[in-house]
């Protein structure tokens, strides 16, 4: 065994990320993308269900954060809250019932 030559090999000195979009199937770093067909479709799709007259627990999903709302109405542009505050459309990136 003393008799086999040395096997050469350059060090690593940086940090190898060459296999990480494919071992993680959601990176933190990546932005947040918003479909906003899909959020519409979503809201009328909450609004058309007849079990639900008056108040509907949803948990809204924004760029940074999530918050869960007692939506009450929809208008053009805006969802309405149990506690009277408008939540633009535009900024909602997903839309789920609690």
């Amino acid at each position: 065994m003393k008799d086999l030559p040395k096997v050469f090999a350059n060090p690593i000195d940086r940090s190898l990320h060459n296999n990480r979009s494919y071992s993680y199937g959601k990176l933190e770093d990546e932005k947040k993308t918003r479909n906003e067909k899909r959020v519409i479709e979503k809201i009328n799709k909450i609004f058309k269900n007849d079990s639900t007259l008056y108040s509907i627990d949803c948990i809204i999903v924004f760029e940074n954060n999530e918050e869960k709302y007692t939506i009450i109405g929809k208008t053009n542009n805006n969802l309405v809250t149990k506690s009277q505050k408008l939540i633009p459309i535009r900024e909602i990136y997903d839309i789920e019932l609690a």
